[in-house]
């Protein structure tokens, strides 16, 4: 990736847009809305550090939208593999394999996701978008129909104003929340991740494969560079009640430790937030949300990469609007409704998916996600647990 601008570089600018966050849907929104003819669009960034990336794995319908965002889809091209289908072990001990060219559809893929992420953030940058890293947003305070803005890099800061302002901050939404808007949460799943080894016959190779256990699911996936991604998705009161060892609950799986072992026994897993998550309200008078900040949905629905470009071409259009078209307020009013719609059906889906697993429906993880989520509160039937 290219390097930053220096931050005196922005002082004084007037933007139409300022993207808070650099990842996937932050970068993808800086691209859709410069491919639109907005002039100028800045991203600041605030990296986090960690060993590695998770959300590795795109869905099909990856392939449209980068095509829709001018960029090439022909990912292997960029040293990705192919994603075959899936292989889950899920109600019962026999494999149940979606098999994507079957079904008529393009591949899927297993992305080098940090690789994936930097050539999204260089394709904005090549398009004219300007990227200001690292970052923050210090202050935002509306005028009139601009924001006041106040950005620092922990040595100095500088004012500038922007039209817009995308919140692309990931799960802490922490645009949207200084701003007003209240995040809730669903559920307290965790994802416990290892880079391990495949097993030299391992079944499966070039699908992702998915394994169902007592206390919650395992997920499976080779790398580009020839490693396994494993990942154990419990709840966080369940890992920190049960002193939870990871390698331990890995050797007692039946499909896993088959198509995969940890690198060492000695490293510790990552852990990542995964929740279901979600903003009530996904917008307001020059503001949106958009990817994690908005929504956040649980990995079994692989929808993150390819929801985050849904969402930075639909943020582009509400930017961009038309002229003599629908007013800033009704295409605010459109991308909140189907932010809404998106929510309600996927919690739908959610909740089907999960009641195929009965087999351990008396332990907390399952109950909790099979009667509907009662312990932990379940939308839009009973009232979630605000994050604010």
């Amino acid at each position: 990736m290219r390097a930053s601008e220096p931050i005196e570089a922005f002082r004084g600018a007037k933007l139409d847009a300022i993207v808070v966050g650099a990842g996937p849907a932050g970068a993808a929104a800086a691209l859709a809305m410069r491919r639109s003819g907005i002039e100028s669009v800045a991203v600041i960034d605030w990296p986090r550090r960690r060993r590695f990336a998770i959300g590795e794995a795109a869905a099909p319908g990856i392939a449209g939208l980068l095509e829709r965002l001018g960029l090439d889809s022909r990912l292997e091209r960029l040293g990705h593999r192919p994603c075959h289908g899936n292989v889950s072990f899920w109600g019962d001990a026999d494999p149940r394999t979606v098999d994507f060219f079957r079904q008529g559809s393009a591949p899927g893929w297993h992305l080098d996701r940090a690789a994936f992420d930097r050539w999204l953030r260089d394709q904005a940058r090549n398009a004219g978008a300007r990227l200001l890293t690292p970052a923050r947003l210090l202050e935002a305070r509306r005028d009139g129909q601009v924001w006041r803005l106040l950005v620092g890099n922990g040595a100095s800061a500088i004012e500038l104003s922007a039209r817009w302002i995308l919140d692309a901050t990931g799960r802490g939404a922490a645009v949207s929340r200084r701003l007003g808007a209240r995040l809730h949460r669903v559920d307290h799943l965790l994802a416990l991740a290892v880079i391990g080894r495949p097993a030299a016959e391992a079944r499966f190779r070039g699908f992702t494969m998915i394994e169902a256990v007592e206390i919650g699911w395992w997920y499976g996936a080779q790398l580009p560079d020839g490693r396994a991604m494993m990942a154990l998705m419990t709840d966080a009161d369940i890992f920190r009640r049960n002193g939870l060892a990871f390698h331990q609950a890995w050797s007692a799986t039946i499909e896993m430790r088959r198509f995969a072992a940890p690198a060492s026994q000695a490293d510790d897993p990552e852990i990542f937030l995964a929740a279901t998550q979600f903003l009530d309200r996904a917008a307001g008078p020059g503001w949106l949300a958009l990817g994690d900040a908005l929504m956040a949905l649980d990995p079994l629905s692989a929808s993150g990469l390819t929801g985050a470009l849904e969402d930075a071409l639909a943020a582009a259009e509400v930017v961009a609007g038309s002229p003599g078209g629908t007013s800033d307020e009704g295409r605010l009013a459109v991308y909140a409704g189907r932010a809404r719609a998106t929510l309600e059906n996927y919690l739908t889906g959610r909740l089907g998916i999960y009641a195929t697993e009965r087999r351990w429906r008396d332990s907390p993880f399952w109950r909790r996600r099979i009667a509907g989520g009662e312990d932990f509160g379940y939308y839009p039937r009973a009232q979630v647990e605000s994050a604010a």
